[in-house]
């Protein structure tokens, strides 16, 4: 089901020189951590101004807008009891939605870095929590900071439990495709559990995420354990 598209876009080398200049003198480029250096430079402008998919842009873009918003109908949506049926119809509209990807080198775009708030996930760990009315579904998010990953599920009662570990950017099968895959390390666990103190505990965990879909307002992944993660930015 979740195939990773191959997009590829080419521009003419004076293009990119002009790109450049333009984006020095307005200000607009940035720098990138050091493990996800092996980027192309053409990823930043894409997000800026390409048209996603080569063809029409303003028909892409509003395909685009259409399935985000049906897709998050869908996250926000009852599961009535039945996640297999739920994930079935997300797994369809993540279809069509990740070749409308604006951003193609997703694992190294500038935009993943930020906090997320997680609007859906077929993680089981985390909807224990939310499905015990322990966290509110508002309650997890995930924060991408260079190198450094850090995971929440707060407590409605004051706490939370807090993982943080380590990423890295990871070898693409082929010359040219999209970079799309991060590996993860965890490292540090906290379980808070407000005025009972707070506990270190072992992190467990190790593997990786491809992020399918991503823009400024939405992130799409799947991970190394087959589950779906749908984040907005917090």
């Amino acid at each position: 089901v979740f195939s990773s598209p191959s997009m590829r876009r080419t521009f003419p080398m004076h293009a990119n020189v002009i790109t450049l200049v333009c984006l020095l003198s307005l200000g607009r480029v940035q720098s990138f951590t050091p493990v996800f250096q092996a980027a192309s430079f053409l990823d930043s402008v894409q997000a800026i101004f390409a048209p996603a998919g080569g063809q029409s842009g303003g028909t892409n873009a509003a395909k685009r807008e259409e399935l985000k918003e049906a897709l998050l109908d869908e996250c926000r949506s009852d599961t009535g009891g039945n996640m297999k049926e739920k994930r079935a119809r997300v797994e369809d509209m993540i279809d069509e939605l990740a070749p409308l990807s604006p951003i193609v080198n997703t694992a190294a775009s500038p935009e993943l870095q930020k906090e997320w708030l997680m609007a859906f996930t077929t993680e089981k760990e985390i909807n224990f929590f939310i499905d015990l009315g322990i966290t509110p579904t508002s309650g997890v998010s995930q924060t991408i900071d260079g190198a450094n990953l850090g995971n929440l599920i707060e407590f409605k009662r004051g706490g939370g439990l807090s993982v943080s570990g380590e990423l890295s950017a990871a070898e693409t099968e082929g010359d040219g495709e999209p970079k799309l895959r991060t590996n993860f390390v965890f490292t540090e666990a906290n379980l808070d559990l407000g005025r009972w103190g707070s506990f270190k505990i072992p992190p467990v965990g190790e593997g990786w995420f491809e992020t399918l879909y991503l823009d400024d307002t939405l992130r799409v992944d799947i991970n190394s354990r087959d589950d779906i993660l749908i984040c907005t930015p917090k």
